[in-house]
């Protein structure tokens, strides 16, 4: 049986408000393998952000564990997470925050953990690939939305992380660049990389090798769509 790359169980997260305490997230446990494509769907303030940040560490759980290529990641110190999600995870966000007094490809090796070589060959490969070669030395200002999420994109890919995590990565974009975006996860999928991605719309569920559902912080239950598998191009 193939081991987990992740394996999540019971995290809890609430959150403090005034009128009371809200439920981030409320005992999810999700197993991931390698190779899948895992989609998690939900209403706005489902927990899904609150989710992908607890499967990042980002963020603490208040009760649960979390294993990522069998490291407990909350058996490590601050520095310990640091670093492992510095080597070991990629993370595309929705608001794609770039730094603005960088260019594109300045940009994209900050993706790169410390200490690996900044000769930019890698970056430069997936600057070609993303189709942002004429842009290579443009700041994020003059980018397009679309652009500025492929820079986003080819930041999180550089290092080549086992695990890429996607917080809404289609949701400020038009439909064709959209699916550019999602092709680029699904083929990094086919090359031996897994994906976790949240999304509030259908796009991504063509892809899947899971479809869940998440409401109020909880698993509604999986998609009736029929898994992929992830053993097939």
């Amino acid at each position: 049986m193939t081991s987990p790359l992740l394996e999540a169980s019971d995290l809890t997260r609430n959150h403090a408000t005034r009128p009371g305490v809200v439920a981030g997230v409320a005992g999810l446990s999700l197993r991931v393998d390698p190779g899948e494509f895992v989609v998690v769907r939900g209403p706005s303030g489902s927990g899904k952000s609150t989710l992908l940040l607890l499967l990042g560490a980002l963020l603490r759980p208040q009760s649960g564990t979390l294993r990522i290529d069998g490291v407990d990641l909350h058996r490590l110190d601050a520095a310990g997470r640091s670093g492992f999600r510095a080597r070991s995870v990629g993370f595309v966000f929705q608001m794609f925050h770039l730094l603005p007094y960088l260019s594109v490809r300045e940009n994209v090796l900050t993706g790169l953990p410390p200490g690996a070589p900044r000769s930019g060959t890698e970056a430069d490969g997936w600057i070609e690939a993303l189709g942002l070669s004429d842009r290579r030395d443009a700041a994020p200002a003059t980018l397009s939305t679309g652009e500025r999420q492929r820079v986003a994109l080819a930041r999180a890919l550089v290092k080549r992380p086992p695990l890429v995590l996607a917080d809404e990565p289609t949701g400020n974009l038009d439909p064709d660049n959209a699916g550019r975006v999602l092709e680029h996860l699904e083929r990094y999928r086919r090359a031996g990389g897994t994906v976790v991605l949240v999304t509030h719309g259908p796009e991504a569920d063509r892809y899947a090798t899971q479809r869940l559902r998440l409401e109020a912080g909880r698993w509604a239950g999986p998609s009736t769509l029929p898994a992929v598998d992830p053993s097939k191009p």
